[in-house]
């Protein structure tokens, strides 16, 4: 497997840094949005880099970087709208720099709100088979701006979150149509002891969805 790629580029409010886990010969691309940024998300979440490592062995190259005011990424908070603007241009950017064929979307907490904005944004250009929300923040983002759906998707969600009321996202999916719903029993928001077991619902959830 080759190894990871630091990148930088130019974003709404400045460089924007990020990590590449390449696949050779993969046109498939995923793009993986990181927790709330005031309360200590990075790229390098390990929810975050689960994700990326995970559906890079699934052969798809997977891109995870930093919004705007976090680590190498230049700029301030931008009261969420600028945090989707921030992955709709690194999806860009990643058409502009690859060929392309595909985009997934996937995010952690906060960021499941902000990679199904990029995947409403980015459906008009480029194929996007799947959006992976894991344990979205049903109320604290304004879901009903990404609604409905422009792809299949799934969420997964620990039954024990501490963050995320697990009733709140389970009624929200219950209102979606053609969203896979996998709880995880015993799991906190942040799945303390429970990654290895997230790696596998990934794997299992991607299944139909790669085709490499």
């Amino acid at each position: 497997m080759e190894a990871n790629i630091p990148f930088q580029l130019q974003g709404p409010a400045g460089n924007l840094e990020g990590i590449l886990h390449p696949v050779e010969g993969s046109r498939a691309y995923a793009v993986i949005c990181h927790p709330h940024p005031l309360y200590g998300g990075t790229m390098d979440n390990k929810v975050v880099t689960t994700i990326a490592s995970t559906l890079q062995k699934l052969g798809v190259n997977a891109v995870r970087f930093n919004y705007r005011g976090i680590g190498a990424s230049e700029g301030a908070y931008g009261d969420i709208s600028g945090e989707v603007t921030d992955a709709i241009a690194v999806s860009r950017w990643i058409q502009d720099q690859f060929d392309a064929d595909r985009m997934y979307f996937a995010g952690f907490s906060f960021g499941a709100f902000i990679s199904a904005m990029a995947a409403k944004e980015m459906i008009q250009a480029i194929d996007v088979p799947h959006v992976l929300m894991v344990a979205p923040s049903v109320l604290h983002s304004p879901f009903e701006q990404a609604l409905p759906l422009v792809a299949p998707a799934t969420v997964i969600m620990g039954e024990e979150d501490e963050v995320v009321p697990f009733e709140e996202v389970s009624k929200w999916v219950e209102e979606l149509a053609g969203v896979q719903f996998i709880p995880m029993p015993e799991t906190s928001h942040f799945f303390h002891r429970k990654l290895l077991e997230l790696r596998d619902h990934i794997n299992t959830t991607y299944s139909p969805y790669i085709l490499v």
